[in-house]
């Protein structure tokens, strides 16, 4: 009787093969786990560029549209005109326009009125100093003012 010789893999074909796909299936969730870090990183720099550019849009255009002064007591800007009055609250953590909230962390403001720095009462321009998060940005509004500024204070 001949026996005939099955064609099959051995035990320890089969173990070096099981050990290979672990191996380079665990790099795979390890090289995974990398990128969704990495991809959340630029998820939050981005949300946070967003919130900086939105804020300093805003700024700007209430800014250069109404007369602003600033309370050191509540931590408020306020920019009044003849038809509107605009509010911005400083918080710890946000800053509140209206209905708006902005993310954004500021540890320190420079006010100034006609380019001395002041402490309170109306301003024409200010320098706003980000904290770590926003890598140190700062933002700088001033407004152009006319003859009719100076006529009316």
């Amino acid at each position: 009787m001949r026996t005939k010789k099955v064609a099959a893999f051995t035990l320890s074909e089969m173990l070096v093969v099981l050990v290979i796909t672990s191996l380079v299936v665990s790099l795979t969730f390890v090289i995974l786990n990398t990128v969704q870090k990495q991809l959340t990183s630029i998820k939050t720099n981005f949300k946070n560029q967003q919130q900086y550019q939105l804020l300093e849009r805003l700024l700007w255009k209430d800014f250069n549209s109404y007369h602003v002064s600033y309370s050191p007591v509540k931590d408020t800007f306020l920019m009044t005109n003849a038809i509107d009055t605009i509010t911005y609250d400083f918080s710890n953590d946000y800053i509140l326009r209206h209905n708006d909230t902005i993310f954004i962390n500021f540890t320190n403001k420079s006010l100034f009125l006609d380019g001395k720095e002041v402490t309170q009462g109306a301003i024409d321009a200010m320098k706003l100093y980000t904290n770590p998060t926003y890598n140190f940005k700062q933002i700088f509004i001033y407004k152009q003012k006319d003859a009719a500024f100076y006529l009316n204070n």
